[in-house]
């Protein structure tokens, strides 16, 4: 098997709250192309500065993601923004499901709209799944995710596969130190259950496609070996994210890993 290039998608979320910012931040991660070669860098920003993240990545290959889509595509919706907005402003992909987005009221209805927008605009879909708490005696978390999918890719198509990466966030770990990130051993569990329901979904050869990201309690101490012992195809990186230096050791601890 062909190994996936490694993929970093950094949700900004709201730490970033200026084009000002925004362009000093990105102005340092460009200085670190020897770092970045060999990873797909994605930098989530808010809606108020896509414009000017898509600005000041011109001609380097770091990618534009937005945090949220619309379920609608026009209309009456004071508010919202719609995927062929967000494809006309340069935006590439798009976050959908974050369980931030799901605990402010996004339903699965909303969340395959968004999905059936977003493909349609011509975006990649990166779908956020992840359970609340982790089911130690039953692993019945293992349902719950697998319902959190099932849901999502109901109405996707195999092609729709070589458009979608899911990005695996377990809620207990998002927010705290990197001591509380999910353990290597129990992360690949998880991505081996993931796949399958893919596989199930999308037949082997689409399903395997399909990259796989880890989100919660992320930074350079734990990055390599949640990449190679959790056998994900790269991560989904909040706070962590904002300061060039930090994401540039992420990815450097990542690349050193997947060589040993």
């Amino acid at each position: 098997m062909v190994k996936k290039k490694l993929l970093i998608i950094a949700n900004w979320k709201m730490y970033v709250a200026t084009s000002l910012e925004a362009r000093r931040a990105l102005q340092s991660l460009r200085k670190q192309s020897l770092v970045l070669r060999g990873a797909e860098m994605v930098i989530a920003p808010s809606f108020a500065l896509l414009s000017a993240v898509v600005d000041a990545t011109k001609g380097s290959k770091i990618g534009v993601a937005a945090q949220s889509v619309s379920p609608c595509a026009d209309g009456a919706h004071t508010g919202d923004v719609s995927a062929l907005m967000l494809k006309a402003v340069g935006a590439k992909s798009v976050i959908i499901g974050h369980s931030e987005r799901r605990a402010s009221g996004e339903t699965d209805a909303m969340i395959r709209e968004e999905i059936t927008q977003a493909l349609s605009a011509g975006l990649r879909v990166v779908l956020c799944v992840g359970e609340k708490e982790r089911d130690h005696d039953h692993g019945s978390h293992f349902a719950f995710i697998a319902s959190q999918l099932r849901s999502a890719l109901a109405d996707l198509a195999k092609s729709d596969a070589h458009h979608l990466v899911i990005a695996y966030e377990p809620v207990w770990a998002i927010g705290k130190s990197a001591n509380a990130a999910m353990a290597p051993a129990a992360l690949r569990e998880t991505s081996i259950f993931i796949k399958k329901i893919l596989v199930e979904h999308f037949g082997r050869e689409a399903g395997i496609s399909v990259p796989i990201l880890y989100g919660g309690s992320v930074d350079e101490t734990n990055a390599g070996a949640l990449v190679s012992g959790g056998e994900v195809d790269g991560l989904l990186v909040g706070r962590a994210s904002v300061k060039a230096s930090s994401l540039a050791a992420l990815i450097q601890a990542c690349k050193a890993a997947a060589q040993k």
